[in-house]
C-alpha cells in the first residue's frame, strides 16, 4: 500500500536518486575512518579508574550497604508474611493484591515517573519526589531480596556519580543559607536515587516496553493539556516574553509544569524515549499496525513544543530529532531537512516572530538581561568559584547584590545557565565531578550504540542520548534544574543509558521476564 503512494513512490525516488548515493558515499567514507580512528579505540577502551573504584574499598562498602539493606528487608518481609499466614491480611492479599498487576514493582515505578509529570503544578510537593525515590529505593531492594537477586552494583554508575554526590555534601560547608542548601541538597539526592532506580529499572526488553509506555503516556497526556491551554487561552506574562519584539505572540503554554522552558526540556528529554515505544509497539488496530497510529499521534507534542515558544526548546528539540533519526533512520535526514526549510513560510506569523528574536542581539530584553546577568556571575566566580557559595537561591540572593549590575539588579534567582550554576554553588570540584560523570554517560551511551545490534535497545540508547545532548543546548542559557522535576527527568535519562548501557542485546530481544 505505502510502495504503490505518492509517498511511496517519492521515497523509493530517493532511494535510487544520485544524490543520495553521493551522499551514501561520503557516509560511508567518514564512517571507516571513525571505525579505525585511534580516537574511537581510546573510547571504548575499558577505564582503570573504574577498575579500581569497582574493586576497591568504596565500591565493596557500596555494595555490602546494599546487600545488608535488602537482606533487612528480606527478613522482615518473611516476619511479617510468617506472622500474617493464614490471617485476614494475608487472604485479602491473595485475593486482591497478589493478582493485580498495577501492584507489582515493574508496573509501580514507570506508573510513578508518569504520574510525577502528569500531576499539575499546583497540586505537585517536591517532598513527593523524595519520597517517591527513596520508597522505591526500599521497594526494590526488598524484591531483589524475595527473588534471591543482588541489587545493581551502584558502581556501575562510575566514579564520577560518586564523587558528584560528595561534593553536593560539602558545598553546605560554604553555604551562604545553610537551610536552603539543606533543601535543595534533598532534591539532588532524590534525583541521584532516581538515576540508581532508573539504571536497576531498564534490565530487559517486558521493563523498557513497560517504562517507555508509560513515558508515552506522560508526553501525550501534557501535550494534550497544553493544547487545551490554548484553546482555553493562555495570558501573555511579560516575564517570559519581551513584549516589545514578540507582537502577536500569544501565551506561552506550560501544560502541567510551572514554566513554559520546564515543559519544553521535558518534552525534549522524553518524547525521543516515547518515539522509540510507538514505533516498537506490535499490536494491531483493526488490521493496521498500532504503532502507525502511535508515531501518527506524536504530532501533538510536536504542537505542543511550538506552542511553548521556547527559542532554546525549539533548537533542542532539532538536535535531539537529529540525533535519534541519525542513528534509527538516517536515510531520512536530508528530506526532513529540505522539508523543514520548504516549511517555514508555512508558519504561523507568531512563531516567525518569536524566531526572529534570536537575532536581534542586545535588543532581546530576555538575551540583554543574560549577558548583563553573567557578568555579575563571572565576577562572583572570581571570587567564589573554588570553593563555591552553597547550593540554593539562598546562598544566591545573598550575594548576587554585591556583584550585580545595575540593569540586571533585580529578578534573578539563578544564573541561567546550569555550568555557572555549578561552579558558583559547587565549586571546582562539583563541575569537575559533574562534567566527568556528564562525559562518561555520554561515553558509555554511545559505547553501547556501537556495540549493540538488537534494534529495540539501540534506538533506546539513541533516544537517551537525544534527550541528554538536546537538552544540553538549554545549559547554556536555562539553568535547566531550578525546577526539580525537570532535574529528576534529566537524571532518570541518565539512569535509562547507563542501564541500557550495560545491558545485553540478548535481554532485550527475547521473551518479556516472568514477574
Amino acid at each position: 500500500m505505502f510502495a504503490s503512494s505518492i509517498a511511496g513512490t517519492l521515497w523509493l525516488w530517493w532511494l535510487h536518486s544520485g544524490t543520495f548515493r553521493l551522499l551514501r558515499g561520503i557516509y560511508h567514507r567518514f564512517r571507516d575512518a571513525w571505525l579505525r580512528s585511534l580516537t574511537r579505540s581510546l573510547l571504548l577502551r575499558s577505564g582503570r579508574v573504574q577498575e579500581l573504584y569497582r574493586d576497591g574499598l568504596a565500591g565493596r562498602t557500596l555494595r555490602g550497604l546494599l546487600r545488608w539493606a535488602s537482606g533487612i528487608l528480606g527478613k522482615l518481609m518473611a516476619r511479617f508474611g510468617r506472622i500474617n499466614a493464614g490471617g485476614l491480611n494475608y487472604r485479602l492479599w491473595k485475593k486482591w493484591g497478589a493478582p493485580s498487576s498495577l501492584l507489582k514493582y515493574r508496573v509501580l515505578f514507570p506508573l510513578f515517573v508518569a504520574l510525577m509529570y502528569i500531576c499539575p503544578h499546583d497540586y505537585w510537593n517536591n517532598l513527593y519526589g523524595l519520597a517517591g525515590a527513596l520508597g522505591f529505593l526500599v521497594l526494590y531492594l526488598g524484591v531483589c531480596a524475595a527473588r534471591g537477586r543482588e541489587p545493581m552494583d551502584p558502581t556501575a554508575l562510575g566514579l564520577p556519580f560518586l564523587l558528584f554526590g560528595c561534593a553536593l555534601v560539602l558545598s553546605l560547608t560554604f553555604s551562604r543559607a545553610f537551610s536552603d542548601s539543606v533543601r535543595v541538597l534533598l532534591l539532588f539526592f532524590a534525583a541521584l536515587l532516581l538515576c540508581y532506580l532508573g539504571a536497576a529499572y531498564v534490565r530487559d526488553r517486558d521493563s523498557l516496553m513497560t517504562l517507555l509506555g508509560f513515558l508515552y503516556a506522560a508526553v501525550m497526556i501534557t501535550a494534550l493539556y497544553a493544547l487545551a491551554q490554548r484553546v482555553i487561552g493562555v495570558k501573555v506574562s511579560a516575564s517570559l516574553t519581551d513584549l516589545d519584539n514578540n507582537k502577536g505572540v500569544p501565551g506561552r503554554v506550560y501544560a502541567s509544569l510551572d514554566n513554559p522552558n520546564n515543559f519544553a526540556e521535558f518534552l525534549v528529554l522524553f518524547t525521543p524515549l516515547a518515539a522509540v515505544w510507538a514505533v516498537n509497539v506490535k499490536a494491531k488496530f483493526r488490521n493496521l499496525p498500532l504503532n502507525f497510529f502511535l508515531c501518527c499521534a506524536l504530532v501533538v507534542p510536536a504542537l505542543a513544543m511550538l506552542m511553548t515558544y521556547s527559542r532554546s526548546g525549539w533548537i533542542s528539540i532539532v538536535i535531539a530529532a537529529g540525533i535519534l533519526l541519525w542513528f534509527g533512520e538516517k536515510r531520512v535526514l536530508p528530506l526532513l531537512a529540505l522539508a523543514a526549510v520548504l516549511a517555514v513560510p508555512l508558519l504561523p506569523q507568531s512563531i516567525m516572530t518569536r524566531l526572529s528574536t534570536l537575532f536581534v542581539g542586545h535588543h532581546d530584553s530576555s538575551s540583554s538581561f543574560r549577558m548583563r546577568l553573567w557578568v555579575g556571575v563571572l565576577m562572583m566566580l572570581m571570587d567564589h568559584g573554588v570553593t563555591g557559595i552553597g547550593l540554593g537561591p539562598g546562598s544566591f540572593a545573598a550575594l548576587y547584590p554585591y556583584y550585580a549590575r545595575k540593569e540586571a539588579k533585580v529578578g534573578p534567582v539563578h544564573s541561567h545557565n546550569v555550568w555557572f550554576e555549578l561552579l558558583l554553588e559547587l565549586g571546582i570540584a562539583g563541575l569537575f565531578s559533574f562534567l566527568w560523570f556528564f562525559l562518561r554517560t555520554l561515553r558509555k551511551t554511545g559505547c553501547g550504540l556501537g556495540a549493540s545490534r538488537c534494534p529495540l535497545r539501540r534506538l533506546s540508547l539513541a533516544a537517551c542520548l537525544a534527550g541528554i545532548v538536546g537538552v544540553s543546548f538549554a545549559f547554556l542559557v536555562e539553568y535547566v534544574w531550578y525546577y526539580p522535576r525537570i532535574l529528576f527527568a534529566f537524571f532518570l535519562c541518565c539512569g535509562f543509558a547507563i542501564g541500557l548501557a550495560q545491558g545485553r542485546d540478548g535481554d532485550f530481544e527475547g521473551l518479556p521476564a516472568a514477574e
